[in-house]
């Protein structure tokens, strides 16, 4: 057998696995936090460069949430809102964060039209309600109470250049800040505790700039070791 078709063809096969990855589908699932939370479930949401990640808890109707995105500038804001009446951002409950002092807050809006929101309660409880960020991206936490036997909502994200006072200022409406809607589908999430999050001490790897995390453990380690054996075996012929 010509080894050097064989060496060529097992190196093509290794890179189509590394490019081709399952890890590589979904960026959120290897995205961490610096508080250490941990949550069962996440999806790329489709516009802004956003993620969410979340568990859902049957027995007390509650939802808990993290919210990643980037802001459009430096120093501008980002937010995750419900829409308990309709699908847009008007009529929405929203959490928006943005830098304070070089800290980063997080607070409530009931946006009620197209005006400058105000701070204000939300239309349903909240609790747990918090902000981090890495520098790049901003995160959201908060945990909200839904409707008995809910199995989904209507949420809303976004992200904003600049904040006057505690007001965010206008998006953009290009199409991916009109589009940044849709249906959070979370019944069939499980309602286990997350797994406990790992000690203090234990060093948590560099974030790139979407949060997450790469490294060898996100791939297929059995495949890998036999693409490995094959090349060997190939080259022994």
């Amino acid at each position: 057998m010509d080894v050097s078709f064989v060496t060529q063809f097992l190196i093509f096969l290794f890179c189509a696995t590394l490019q081709f990855s399952p890890s590589e589908s979904q960026k959120c699932t290897s995205q961490k936090f610096r508080s250490n939370k941990l949550f069962a479930n996440c999806t790329d949401l489709p516009v802004l460069n956003s993620y969410l990640h979340f568990n859902y808890n049957s027995s007390n109707s509650s939802l808990s949430i993290a919210f990643i995105a980037s802001p459009a500038k430096p120093d501008g804001w980002i937010a995750w809102a419900i829409n308990p009446t309709s699908t847009g951002m008007v009529g929405s409950q929203a959490f928006i964060a943005y830098k304070s002092s070089g800290s980063v807050i997080v607070n409530t809006y009931n946006i009620s039209g197209y005006t400058p929101p105000q701070v204000s309660k939300l239309s349903f409880d909240a609790w747990d309600i918090s902000a981090e960020s890495d520098g790049d991206n901003m995160v959201i936490f908060a945990t909200v109470k839904v409707p008995e036997k809910a199995e989904s909502l209507n949420q809303v994200w976004q992200v904003g250049s600049s904040v006057t006072g505690s007001i965010p200022d206008k998006h953009d409406t290009a199409a991916d800040n009109e589009n940044s809607k849709g249906l959070l589908k979370f019944a069939a999430a499980s309602s286990a505790p997350a797994p406990a999050p790992a000690p203090a001490s234990a060093p948590a790897p560099a974030s790139d700039k979407s949060g997450s995390f790469s490294g060898f453990g996100n791939w297929d380690v059995s495949l890998l070791a036999g693409l490995f054996i094959l090349l060997g075996s190939s080259l022994a012929i």
